[in-house]
């Protein structure tokens, strides 16, 4: 893997209400890391995208809802696509 680089700060409402926020890196371009800064909550997640859109590679749990990946995977597309 090569140097993290920080892509923008994203953040995302899980089912419960909590709202989580940080930053998104990536060393490869393909693998996306998502780390909540916020309310204390120790919220973390690796996101890929392939045909079928975003979805979950690794994370502090079992797995997360498909809604906070897609939320996470939308702002990484407009970053993209903004400075792609």
């Amino acid at each position: 893997m090569g140097v993290k680089k920080h892509l923008l700060d994203a953040q995302a409402k899980l089912p419960g209400g909590t709202i989580v926020k940080g930053p998104v890196t990536t060393s490869d371009d393909k693998t996306y890391h998502f780390k909540s800064q916020a309310g204390g909550a120790d919220f973390y997640l690796y996101l890929m995208r392939d045909d079928n859109g975003w979805y979950e590679s690794g994370g502090n749990e079992a797995e997360h809802p498909q809604e906070v990946v897609d939320q996470i995977g939308t702002q990484i597309d407009e970053f993209l696509s903004k400075n792609g």
